[in-house]
């Protein structure tokens, strides 16, 4: 709960955020994501403000975009004045019975998850859109099973398609049940784009 509460407070912190002149900016594309258990769609959007959350400081700024054909992620980055965008793949690999690609939909649970914030209707359905990314990405964590295997592709562009860091992959196997592989992944990579944009400057 506390993890997830962290991610959802970081997730709102940066995803109404435009870029500004003295910042460099990056727009993140919705990932394509394959996993074994939950739903990928909403893993998908957790995933991308993952990013969003490593990728903001002092001299970075991230803007989560909602497009999610590449295509569409492009002008929606031109039209959001984003010089860079961040496209990204997660794909989970379990041996045994369990599918690649399996979405099961998970049940309402009991708990209620609050968010601190206002309550206007755009702020709660930024604080719904956040807590549900959030969980979906605790979900994946918590249900790794030792040796299930991550594979995280990447890679920065400009808006016009050039590339800025070529295609990179990272990957990592599961040692325990529950192990936190995507915190280790995101990280990773982030470090390299965030590398990768202060290089261009």
């Amino acid at each position: 709960m506390l993890l997830t509460t962290a991610l959802v407070v970081a997730m709102l912190h940066v995803a109404s955020s435009l870029p500004s002149q003295t910042e460099a900016s990056v727009c993140i594309a919705m990932p394509r994501v394959q996993i074994v258990q939950g739903d990928a769609a909403t893993a998908a959007a957790g995933l991308r403000d993952m990013f969003a959350s490593y990728l903001t400081g002092p001299t970075l700024k991230s803007v989560a975009l909602e497009a999610r054909l590449a295509s569409q992620a492009m002008e929606e980055a031109r039209v959001k004045n984003c010089e860079r965008v961040l496209l990204a793949s997660l794909t989970q690999k379990r041996k045994g019975p369990s599918r690649l690609g399996k979405v099961v939909g998970e049940a309402a649970e009991g708990a209620l998850w609050h968010v601190p914030g206002g309550y206007s209707a755009g702020s709660a359905a930024a604080r719904s859109a956040a807590v549900a990314g959030a969980r979906a990405i605790s979900t994946v964590s918590s249900t790794t099973r030792a040796r299930d295997e991550f594979r995280l592709e990447y890679r920065l562009d400009t808006a016009d398609g050039r590339p800025i860091l070529r295609p990179k992959t990272e990957q990592m196997k599961a040692r325990t049940d529950g192990e936190d592989l995507l915190t280790p992944l995101v990280e990773k990579a982030s470090e390299a784009v965030a590398a990768a944009m202060t290089a261009k400057q």
